[in-house]
């Protein structure tokens, strides 16, 4: 049996139970068997489209988890725009970003220092056909003698040399500040991830000639922050940083994606409406979604949306009519869960948040004598200075 015969038959199995039972196997390459079935069941769900090809090699862990789902990868695709013929990606990694934002190229670079990584990289490449020249170097070294290229792509690595997470650009590998001076000038476009940790209006400034930042998130977890420079861009064409740069949230669902834009100057002159602690708590209550709130549009949610936010640490938001158009989840309230309605509570199911309220969730839990689950939400939220629970019913 040739060790892809063995990754074949056994792909779908648990790994840590077929390391056991290697020796059976004394022909096969087991550490390489290993990576491939461990990264293809990893793929089935991060890169479906990948997985399906078959002969694509997998690299090791570490290279898996930090590698752009396929979802990511194709958002990033859309952001960079269809009017591009070369490329570049300095960071290449396992691959992915190249193989999607190559799509429309007819030639691609893929920089990468690792040689495993490069060998790998190669072989799917070619396995699919796609115009990517493949560069062991670093990309310091390859900015230095580069091709003019349309669009670039740089993903920094954010770990230290001790395998720690970084998260300050200075701290990131490749170091931005010295390789964007060498760069710039040899691209029209050049997209940058970088940990979605970082405050934006931070990396804006410090990346002061950047047009556009955008908060990804998939399914409600936010994943990445892109910052765009676009010499083409008629926005912000000045170089020093502005509160005008525009900032797009997207957070990718099932079968679509929301996307919200703003500046930073419209939040700052947004005027919210509030409700008020005297006013019944009913109708609707929405939370924006997770590439919203890390984004910061909380005023302007209020005055776009017409919805009333429930203090000015709470980001949660009512109206008495539903609005459907909300870009995250919307609940109807039933009522306000006081003394009496706990009691009734007791024992009963259901799915508990908290939004700047004094309680955990598995405190409530605990003390209303809850079931985890079930289609009731009960969500503790505060609203100016007074601490309620609300038990609503999710739409959205």
């Amino acid at each position: 049996m040739t060790t892809n015969e063995f990754i074949s038959i056994h792909k779908a199995e648990d790994v840590a139970d077929l390391a056991l039972r290697l020796k059976q196997y004394p022909e096969i390459d087991a550490a390489y068997a290993l990576v491939q079935i461990a990264g293809w069941q990893k793929a089935v769900q991060k890169l479906p489209e990948l997985a399906n090809i078959k002969g694509w090699i997998w690299p090791k862990k570490l290279s898996m988890e930090q590698c752009s789902s396929e979802e990511t990868a194709r958002i990033k695709r859309q952001i960079i725009g269809d009017t591009y013929t070369t490329g570049a990606d300095f960071t290449g990694g396992a691959g992915v970003d190249s193989y999607y934002l190559s799509e429309r190229a007819e030639t691609w670079h893929y920089v990468e220092q690792q040689e495993d990584l490069c060998t790998m990289a190669e072989h799917n490449f070619r396995l699919v056909g796609r115009p990517i020249r493949v560069h062991h170097c670093s990309a310091e070294s390859f900015a230095e003698s580069m091709p003019d290229v349309d669009v670039a792509f740089i993903d920094p690595a954010r770990r230290n040399v001790h395998g720690g997470k970084v998260f300050k650009l200075e701290d990131c590998s490749p170091n931005l500040s010295t390789l964007l001076p060498s760069l710039l000038p040899h691209c029209k476009r050049l997209l940058i991830k970088l940990s979605p940790m970082l405050d934006i209006s931070e990396a804006m400034r410090q990346l002061s000639a950047a047009n556009r930042a955008y908060i990804i998130a998939v399914r409600n977890e936010v994943k990445e922050l892109l910052i765009l420079f676009d010499k083409e861009s008629k926005r912000n064409k000045e170089s020093e940083y502005t509160d005008n740069h525009l900032i797009t949230a997207i957070n990718i669902m099932r079968n679509s994606a929301e996307s919200y834009s703003f500046t930073e100057a419209e939040e700052a002159a947004a005027i919210a409406q509030y409700l008020s602690p005297t006013e019944p708590v009913e109708g609707y209550l929405y939370e924006p979604n997770a590439a919203i709130l890390k984004a910061g549009a909380f005023r302007l949610m209020s005055e776009r949306y017409a919805v009333r936010k429930l203090g000015i640490n709470t980001h949660l938001y009512q109206s008495d009519e539903l609005v459907e158009a909300f870009p995250g989840r919307i609940w109807k309230i039933q009522v306000v869960v006081d003394k009496t309605k706990q009691k009734l509570l007791s024992g009963q199911q259901a799915n508990i948040l908290t939004r700047n309220y004094p309680l955990k969730p598995d405190d409530i839990r605990k003390k209303l004598k809850l079931r985890d689950g079930g289609e009731q939400y009960i969500i503790g939220a505060r609203i100016a200075d007074k601490a309620v629970l609300l038990l609503a019913d999710r739409i959205k």
